[in-house]
């Protein structure tokens, strides 16, 4: 309890939702870096990875701005964990596919978001363009996609806190104290 309560209070602070969305602009900032300077076009899983990175932002956002209603915490830790459970889904797809043959899988050609048109406003952002084929980039023996299952892994345990913490009771009973 004692754990939850100062996550509760944690979150009830502008500083872990700061933290979340300088987060979310790194992530991002690192996909726009291997787009651009490492010339690795993203495919349609890399580009629905993104987005769900881009929630990430809006979740910190929601909490930075409001941090000390309880209603926005929770609100901004659903984004979060929706966005984290969605991420993980389509990241490890995005990993079988990528193994399932010699030559590496392919996936769909067009982005296609159900509410809005992403690819379509932000196109330097959200547009796919490449396919999802051999990965030729790894860190520490990692994939992109294997460092993204972690990065969505972790964005859900620490979002299932987040919004747990939530439902504990901040005044400390001493009723046990004196019996």
């Amino acid at each position: 309890m004692f754990l939850f309560r100062l996550v509760q209070s944690f979150t009830s602070s502008r500083l872990s939702w700061g933290l979340l969305i300088i987060f979310s602009l790194m992530i991002e900032g690192c996909a726009l870096y291997f787009q651009y300077g490492l010339k690795l076009d993203p495919c349609v899983n890399c580009v629905y990875e993104r987005a769900c990175i881009a929630l990430f932002f809006l979740a910190g956002l929601i909490g930075f701005l409001l941090p000390q209603f309880k209603f926005f915490r929770i609100i901004a830790s659903l984004v979060f964990l929706g966005a984290s459970g969605i991420g993980l889904k389509i990241s490890i797809g995005h990993y079988i596919e990528t193994i399932s043959t010699g030559f590496g899988s392919t996936c769909a050609l067009k982005a296609n978001f159900p509410l809005i048109p992403l690819d379509d406003i932000l196109p330097w952002l959200f547009k796919a363009v490449g396919q999802c084929g051999p990965l030729n980039w790894s860190l520490m023996g990692l994939s992109m996609p294997q460092w993204l299952i972690i990065i969505f892994g972790c964005g859900v345990l620490v979002s299932l806190v987040f919004l747990l913490s939530q439902f504990v009771s901040t005044r400390q009973s001493f009723d046990r104290l004196y019996r």
